[in-house]
This record gives C-alpha cells, structure tokens and sequence, in this order.
C-alpha cells in the first residue's frame, strides 16, 4: 500500500492528525531551554485541543520531581465552590514524581492518571515523550515504549482555557485551579531540567524565544550537564544537608532552624503560652492528596498542639500534636459526608519518646495518597491509609490552639512552648506572615524566643491555697509548672486517695521533693539542684510517671529518675490542694512529708496531665490570700527591675517602669507593643491631628520596633501642614537606618551605617531631636550623634499627620513594625483602638490580642463538652482594610492627649502662629482668654540615681523661682500611675506658648542671663511620687495614684479654649513631708540629647521652666495681684 499517496488523496481509510506537510522541507533546529530553579516557568499560548491532539517533546533531568505541563479549563458548574466539593474542571497535566513520568487528564467524566514510564527517567539523559488522543482514547510513549489510555465513558471533549505553563506554576496561582491529582503542583515542586523539540498539534514551539519574550527569570537558552559536584564545596550553613541537583546543590535545611538557597536565614521563632495561636486562612477551600509538613518544636509541656489543618465543612485534619511527650501524628478524612467508600477512621501514628525536655525537637510528615511516613529527629515511623478516600479537605493551618472544633470530638490541649521553621508544602508560613508575605494569616503568638510564664498565681501567706478537682493519674501522669518564691519550705501540691495512695510536691529547704504512694509505701525523690532554689528566680518542674512505674523528677536541666516495683496505679479520691492545705491537715499528712505550712510565692503554666486549668477560676474554693499575677517582693529600682532598656522610676510605695523609648509596654516593659504587620503591595496608617491641635515643637522623641527584610523602604514620616515644608522621616536606605528633617533651615540627616537592619530580625530605632541636634540610636549599638553647623531653626512647626508605611511615598514597606512612640503617642495603639484621628488603607494586619475577643461574620461559637477546655473558641476572619476610616471609640483622641499616661515632652500650639518664632516680626495673640495657673516645680536638690541600662542625661538642678516660690507653698496634684498594659507613658509634659501671641527676641536656646534664672518656653510637669502610711514599701504591682484635680487640667496647650468654672489650686502638704525629686530626666530619659541651653558655669542653675501666657491673661493676672495688694493695705491702715 502507498500509504502516502493514499493521504495525499484523503483515502476514507486513511486518519491524519497534526499540521502534515507533504512535501520535503528544511526544519530548523530549536535550542533547548534549562529551567534552573523551581521557580521557573514558561508560558505557552493556550491549547485548542477539544476532540484530538498531541504533544511531544524532550527532556533531560537529574532531580526526581517536578511539573512538567499543566494546563486547565473553566469550571464546570456554579462559580460559587461547594461545601466539601472541589471546582470540577477539564485539565491536562505531564509530572514528574520520585523520577518516573506520570500522565493526568479529565476531560470532565473522571480523572485518568497514568504511570508512563516502567523504569526512572531521571538518569540525566534525552528522554523523548510522545502524548497521541483522539476522543476517550489514546497513547503515551516514553522512549518509544507506548502505553495506551482509555479515559472514562462521558465527554470526548478536553476543553482547556488557560495558558499551557511549561516547567512550573506562576508564583500567583490564585487565578489557577489545581487539581488534587496534580501533586507536584500543589506540592510546588517545579521542573529543573532541560526541555527541547516541543511539539503541539504538530506544530513546534520555540520555547527559547518565548523564554526571552516572557524575560522569564531562571531560564537559560542552552542545556549542558556539569560533571563538577556541586556540594563538594560544602555550601550549605548550619547543618543544612547538601544534595546533588541538576547543575546545582539543594540545601535541606529541616531541622536546622534555618531557611534559605544555603540555610543562611534564621527561621523565624514564635512563643506560645497557652492563650496563643497562629492561623493560617486559606484564600480557597483546598484539596490535596499529597502534603509535606516540617516543623520544629521546643516544650516542656507532655502536651499540646503543634500544627493542624480544619475544615469548616468536615472533620477532615491532619494534625500534629503532643501527646504524653510524644508526638502523634493524625489524619482524618472524612468520608461519611461526602459519600465515599468508607474508612476505618483516623489514622494515628506516634513517633519519640519524653519530647518535653525544653530541646528543639524536629518533625517531618510525608503523605502520598494513602501512605504516611511521620519522622521525629529522623527516627521514621510509617503507615498505610485504609479504604479508597485519599483526599484531605481544609480551610486553615492552625498552630497552638485548635480554634475549629466543630467536628472534632476530643480537642487537643493548648501549646505552650516555642515553634519554629513551619513549612507546609513548601510554603514557610511563620516566616512569611512576619514578613507581609502573606496577607491571609491572624496570630496573637509572638515572634521571638521569650521566656513564658502563662497564668501566673501568688500565694501571699502561707495558709493560702487553692483547691480544685482531683487529679487524674491513675496509669500515668505528666505535671510541669513553674515557681519563684525567697521561701525556703512549703506545700506545694497535695492530693489524696483509696487507701494510702497520696502524691505530693513540696519545697523542703529550697529543693523540690516528690512524694508519692501507690500502695506499697511511701517513696520520696529529692531534686538535685546545685543550689537552693528560693532565689526569687523563675524554675520549672516536670513531672512524669509511665506505665511502668518509671518516675522522672526534672528540675530546670536536671533530671532524677526512680523504677518502682509492685503497684502501679496511683488512685486519688477528693480534692487536689495547691499552694499548701488547711491548718488541722498538716498533722495527719503521711510520713515521708516535711511541710507544715503552705507555699508562699508565685506558681505559674500548671499542667495537669495535658490539662491548662485557670487555677483561680476553676478552684472549688479558695482560702488565704491568692492573687492572679506575679508581682515579687521587690520594691526598689534595681538593674534589672525593667527590661528592654525601660527606665526604672523610684516611687514611695515601690517602682515603675518608663516604656517610652522601648517600643515595648506592660508593667516592666516585657510585653510586646502593638504590632502591625505591612503586607505586599504597601499599607499605610496614618494619625491626623485636628486644625486648631497641631503642634509645634523645639524638640521631638521617636522609637519604633521593626522587623523587614527590605533595602529600601519608608517606616515613619510626620508632615506639617501644606505650604511650611518641615518634615521628620525615618527610612531603610541600602538596609540601614536613617533619619532627615527639615525644620526651617535644611535637610539635616543621621544614620546608622555599622548597623544592617533588613535581616528579618527585630530592631529598635530611638531617635530624639533638639532644635537642630539630634541622635539615632539601633538597638544597643552606640548612640550616633548630630551637630550640624550654623544657625539652625528650632521649631517643627504646625505638625498635621503622622504616617507610618511610606505607601504614600512609593517606598512601602513591608514586615512588622511595633510599639511606635511619637511624643507622647502611640499611633499603632490608637489605630487598633479604633481611634478616629487615624485611617488605615492596605495590606495592613494587627498581631491580635487575644482569640477570645475575635468574631466572625458566618459562624458563632459552638460549645464544647470537653470539660478541660473551659473556653469556646470563636471562629475568627481577618479583613484587610482598605482606605477605611476607624470606627470612634468611646476615647477621643483630644483625651487621650490629655490623659498622663500619654503624655510626654510634646510641645503644644494653637495652629494660629504656625511659622517659626524666629522668623516673626508679629503674631496676633490667640483668642483664648482662659487664665492657666503658672505652676513652678520643685525638687529635692540630690535626685535618687537612675537604674537604666544606657547613659542618660542627670536631671537638672533645682532653685526657687522668681517668686520665691517654696515646697511649703505649692505641691503638684499626684499624677495618675501608668495601667499595667500602657506601654509609653510617665514622661513629663512640656507646654509651649508658641502661637499664644508673646513676642520674643530670639530663641530660648540661645538665651542666657547669667544673672539671674533662666526663663524658657515650657514647663515641665513631672509625675510626683505619692507617698506611702508610714513609709512601707508594697510590692508591685503598684496602686492607681487618684488625682486630686481632673488631670485636663494640667495638660491643656496654652492659648487653646478650655472653659472652667473655677480653677482649683492643689492643697499644701504638710511641713514634715519631704518630697522626692525627680528620678528620670525631664528632656530625653533614654537617649543622650544635645542641649544648646547648657552653661558653662557648672555652678549655674537650671531652668525653671515656666508657662508662658498671653498677654490678656497676663495682664489679668496683674491686675488681680494689684487688686488684692491695695485690698490689703486699706485694711492694714484703716
């Protein structure tokens, strides 16, 4: 037969298929193209395949897995996803997967996947692949080794829309729909390799030149394979294992606590206590047969949630937890909701052995369809699924707490401990929701490794304790807390039972003692610290007995271990005492116990056998005096007494801590500020003040936490109002940190070139300016300072917005910024309180506080039946906003301004006088014609020292004023204490009178009578210690201060509108009382400041700074005087 002739012809006999020439022509030789990373990718024009069609082409690899082709089609159905049903759509996919090729194809009747090779093609040879359809039917030949195909009875139809993606998936792939079949593809597992000679319907594709179109990054128009070892030069950092790819090395960084191409970058670590989670909220429903999941964890918990996916629609998880200091690897798949063939239920598998050891551990979880590996520091443990159901449905990756609990029967006990390097098919989701990468994940679990004390209870006498339900340790137990306390014996914990089964801990001069019956007689284990532990330090405690009656007791580092014979159930009846029992009980104890009375100190993280009860909520009853919180008994300013470079004030009836310049807050500057994280694609806060609010100032403090990994970016700009120009910014330029302001003169700049800040990790920039003067200060690092030279202008004038992001600016920045402080305000605090002064617009997100406040628009909270897990947790939703405007709260942003704990040396102006005073010739006075008291302070003439960690400037000496005036005379009003969850408040007020109508010659700065006092722009109000009954010192935390006069009262900006009725002076203390002086520096407690104003006379005085007064109130206030001199002196001579 002339079976070309008979083509030619179009011989009924005779089927053709592709773009057939008969003729003899010339082909040109394509170049082949190297996908040299995962990430690669090419794409082609989309597909019109519909009823036939072919593909062939050659490939050249040595790695084992990657995408070879993929493409897909509308969705068939509704656009809306089905609870528990995937979008069903046509799709056509080529993969390698653990080195053979494997076929994929659903024309819309079922899916067929094909394994098209017998043998591994990943040899690094020219594979040549040959892909043939016609309708349901066709072939695949490998190496001209075919296999047939016959795709399920239905549709002949392959009815793709998309682009053809070559060598990988778009890093975007919200627009794609991947199939649960596709594994590489949900895997993100890309092709690195060589392609050559693609072939379409015939047709070739010169995917060099698309490649050159498209500028597609990582693909190189030439294919050689290197000989050279790559890994021979040892490229991977910190353990990281090294593996030969194709012309590259591949850096295994699971478990070094690393990530990056050489495990260069330190993973990011997040601390969890029992109240904190991080969730990760899919944009989709996702569906996957296939799941890589790698994590490391540290706890000294027996139990707890490491990482779990949830469905809102099912039961289906895969969970990781721990689980009596093992981890238990979970995988549920749901099949009586969505009909198929049914399975036995989860598969459990458990791998390790006494995990809680407070060491990194390292956790790996492979799953491939209906096999389970689960590996715990490469001890491997692996299992097989039962029935025909492979796939696993999800909404969420939730880490610490399980918050969607509708479907699970017994809720996993609440983390507490430290994670890290959570990766989840690739993707490593800590690390990219600190970073802004991601823009759908909520957490209130905080970044860093930070010592965690949860639920922290003290015990302030020794006959207080607690009772609460009996412990639950009949075949095993695990018991961890922590405790501080400078008493050397107490009872500690206590719980009876059937006959003389009993178990006790108690501190016996400073050592844990463990006492304990199972029937055969009392044991007793002394912990074997190397020093008595009643040192007002924190310790913990791990308890633990297993089923054969091995007894751990772990105190710190140190661990004891006793076997017992005999027995091995331990039966309590009746209540579990802690912190000691009532007085009668002592007598009738069982021998072997040393303690009389009870435990005096604090107890905190109570773990209970995988239970986190509330020791003061849950307590049956209480006796004694126990308290939530852990203050300690020290009452005086100490090095340590405030973290993070807080300073320590020195109060009558004990200390508190200035947070101001720390970007951290709570009661000794240990708890995180408010943090938001900036997303991709920019966001921006922005803080605005009203018209007639603007300040000016002659001197501004700025600090901000931040963590980034970006060269260029904008973190903080404040504005003044249109047409003046001044301006303050803070900046990342080339990864390091700088400041520029403008004030009237010139740009004047100060940076921090030693210090590189876009390595991911946290930093904090203290900034304080002073006329012209300014430092910059990075974390610890030397303070930089900033003389520019000449004549500078002083005043930042009219200040109208403060903007945090620089998506204004086109330089967004992207990462975590915390505890911003702009004298006196914490705009990150107003904007999550809602704050109507402030307008947020982006890819902005706030670390939460606490998951119990958070709600959702679809679900409410279901009830749980688990009797340990006390809390309902409520089905959460993060929405982004964009260019919204906060909603008010019930605190005005004039209040808070007003109120002490947000105050600080800000300088206040009316907007009436809004250029320099230097520049004015005349200002018409303001129209307030209110009278403001003038108050003079005064303080003892030798201050108490400072307890800080970095220099400061001394306080100022003290005089008398012009007047005279004398402590006899005239005392502040107490000033009200910081709240405990404050985190910048304290400093003194400075008052300007700029804009108030008084005419001055020249600055203040530059000012100086030798002669007599100096007079300057402000006064200082600092807050004065109240004084203690008869000098005892309290421990903290310390008492709100009541102010005997409405504190607006003290802070209102001169010349601003402030009707009272009356103005109260504060009443005289007595004589006998000696009022302390200031314990910090009234200008710049943190930062050494430049000060023009000082003198060169060392003997010479400090300024009394004073409030300045319009020239009406002045003349009012003279007036008065007058009044009541000559009323005196009628009466005297009358």
């Amino acid at each position: 037969l002339e079976l070309s002739r008979l083509a030619i012809d179009r011989d009924p006999k005779i089927t053709l298929n592709g773009d057939l020439v008969f003729r003899c022509e010339d082909v040109a030789a394509l170049d082949p193209v190297t996908f040299e990373s995962p990430e690669s990718y090419i794409s082609l024009p989309k597909w019109n395949t519909k009823k036939t069609g072919s593909i062939s082409f050659d490939f050249r690899t040595t790695e084992p897995s990657g995408l070879l082709l993929f493409s897909h089609g509308r969705p068939q159905g509704p656009k809306e996803q089905k609870p528990g049903r995937e979008l069903k759509t046509d799709y056509f996919a080529m993969e390698l997967l653990d080195g053979y090729l494997y076929l994929l194809i659903d024309m819309g009747s079922g899916k067929t996947k094909l394994k098209a090779s017998n043998k591994k093609v990943n040899d690094g040879e020219w594979c040549h692949v040959d892909f043939q359809r016609e309708g349901r039917k066709g072939s695949i030949s490998v190496n001209s080794r075919s296999m047939p195909f016959m795709s399920p009875e239905g549709s002949e139809i392959l009815d793709l829309d998309s682009d053809m993606y070559l060598g990988g998936l778009p890093e975007t792939k919200s627009e794609l729909i991947l199939p649960p079949e596709v594994w590489t593809a949900l895997l993100n597992y890309g092709y690195v390799g060589c392609v050559r000679d693609l072939f379409i319907d015939g047709k070739s594709r010169d995917v060099r030149r698309l490649a050159e179109i498209q500028s597609a990054l990582g693909v190189s128009s030439f294919c050689t394979r290197e000989l050279q070892k790559r890994c021979s030069s040892a490229p991977c950092s910190n353990g990281g294992l090294c593996k030969e790819g194709w012309n590259r090395y591949i850096c295994d960084c699971t478990g070094t606590g690393y990530l990056g191409t050489n495990c260069e970058i330190e993973a990011t670590v997040l601390s969890y206590d029992g109240s904190m989670y991080l969730k990760i909220i899919m944009p989709i429903t996702m569906h996957t047969e296939a799941e890589d999941v790698a994590l490391r964890f540290m706890s000294q918990r027996a139990y707890g949630l490491l990482m779990a996916t949830t469905s809102k629609e099912s039961a289906d998880t895969l969970r990781l937890e721990l689980d009596g200091g093992r981890v238990k690897l979970t995988v549920n798949l749901d099949c009586i909701r969505i009909d198929c063939s049914l399975s036995k239920g989860p598969e459990t598998l458990f791998a390790g052995q006494k995990l809680n050891d407070n060491e990194w551990h390292t956790v790996k979880v492979v799953r491939r369809g209906k096999s389970l590996q689960l590996s715990v520091d490469n001890v491997t443990v692996e299992g097989q699924m039962t029935g025909a159901h492979t796939r696993l449905e999800f909404h969420n990756v939730e880490t610490g707490i399980m918050t969607e609990r509708r479907f699970i029967p017994v809720v996993p006990s609440n983390f507490i401990g430290h994670l890290q390097g959570l990766t989840f098919n690739g993707l490593p989701y800590l690390d990219q929701c600190k970073n802004g990468d991601i823009s759908y994940c909520e957490l209130n679990a905080r970044f860093g490794m930070r010592h965690i004390i949860a639920d922290p209870v003290t015990f302030r006498t020794k006959g207080s304790y607690l009772a609460l339900a009996t412990l639950q340790a009949y075949a095993s137990m695990h018991l961890f807390f922590q405790f501080k306390t400078t008493t050397p014996d107490g009872l500690m914990l206590f719980n009876s039972g059937d006959g003389s089964d009993f178990i006790v801990v108690e501190l016996v001069k400073g050592y844990v003692h463990y006492v304990f019956d199972l029937g055969n007689g009392p044991s007793l284990m002394k912990g074997n610290s190397d020093k008595p532990l009643n040192d007002n330090q924190w310790h913990n405690v791990v308890i633990s007995r297993d089923s054969n009656n091995v007894h751990i007791l772990k105190i710190d580092s140190r661990t004891v271990t006793q076997h017992t014979n005999g027995a091995r159930n331990l039966d309590l009846k009746g209540e579990l005492y802690i912190g000691g029992v009532g007085k009668s009980m002592y007598s009738s104890l069982p021998r072997l116990i040393a303690s009389r009375e009870g435990y005096k100190g604090c107890l905190a993280s109570v773990d209970l056998n995988g239970r986190l009860p509330d020791l003061l909520a849950d307590a049956l009853h209480k006796v004694g005096d126990v308290e939530g919180g852990c203050g300690g008994p020290s009452t005086t300013c100490t090095e340590d007494s405030c973290h993070h470079q807080g300073v320590c004030l020195q109060l009558w009836e004990g200390f508190s801590c200035d947070c101001t310049m720390t970007t951290y807050g709570g009661p000794f500057c240990s708890d995180p500020g408010t943090t938001y994280i900036f997303g991709k694609g920019g966001a921006l806060i922005t803080f605005t003040w009203a018209p007639n609010e603007r300040p000016s100032t002659r001197a501004d403090r700025l600090a901000v936490g931040f963590s980034t990994q970006q060269k260029e970016a904008i973190l903080v700009r404040v504005e003044s109002t249109h047409g003046l120009g001044d301006f303050l910014q803070l900046h990342i330029d080339q990864g390091k940190v700088g400041v520029i302001f403008n004030v009237g003169t010139d740009d004047i700049s100060i940076d921090e070139p030693a210090v590189i800040v876009n390595d991911g990790k946290y930093h904090v920039v203290r900034f304080t300016r002073s006329g012209g003067n300014a430092t910059l200060q990075v974390d610890n690092h030397p303070v930089i300072e900033r003389y520019p030279p000449g004549r500078q202008l002083t005043i930042f004038n009219s200040q109208a917005a403060i903007k945090i992001g620089g998506y204004d600016k086109g330089r967004p920045f992207q990462g975590q910024i915390s505890g911003l402080y702009y004298n006196g305000l914490q705009v990150l605090k107003l904007a999550a309180d809602n704050d109507p002064s402030v307008q947020v617009e982006g890819n902005l997100r706030l670390v939460g506080d606490s998951l119990s406040v958070l709600a959702t628009d679809t679900t409410s909270a279901t009830p749980l039946a688990v009797s340990d897990m006390s809390t309902t947790i409520m089905e959460t939703t993060t929405t982004m906003a964009t260019t919204t405007t906060r909603r008010p709260r019930s605190t005005s942003m004039r209040e808070s301004i007003s109120k002490p704990q947000s105050s600080d040396d800000i300088l206040v102006a009316s907007a009436e006088c809004p250029s320099d005073d230097e520049d004015l010739e005349e200002c018409e006075p303001g129209t307030g014609g209110e009278l403001v008291l003038p108050i003079i302070t005064v303080d003892s003439l030798e201050p108490p020292s400072i307890a800080t960690h970095y220099p400061v400037i001394p306080p100022p000496p003290t005089l008398l004023s012009p007047l005279e005036t004398t402590r006899e005379s005239l005392i502040l009003p107490p000033h009200p204490s910081c709240p405990p969850d404050q985190e910048d408040c304290g400093d003194p007020v400075e008052v300007s009178a700029f804009g108030s109508g008084e005419m001055t010659e020249s600055d203040d700065e530059d000012f100086h009578n030798n002669n007599s006092p100096m007079v300057t722009d402000r006064t200082v109000l600092p807050p004065p210690p109240a004084a203690g009954e008869g000098g005892v010192h309290k421990p903290r935390p310390l008492p709100p201060f009541v102010p005997t006069t409405n504190p607006d009262q003290l802070h209102i900006p001169a010349g601003k509108k402030h009707n009272r009725d009356q103005v109260l002076l504060p009443p005289a203390p007595p004589s006998s009382r000696n009022t302390p002086g200031l314990t910090y520096p009234p200008n710049f407690p943190h930062v050494p400041t430049a000060n023009p104003t000082a003198s060169d006379d060392k003997n010479q005085p400090g300024a009394v700074e004073v409030i300045r007064e319009s020239s009406s109130t002045t003349g009012m206030v003279v007036g008065i005087v007058a009044a009541a001199a000559l009323c005196i002196l009628i009466l005297l001579y009358a």
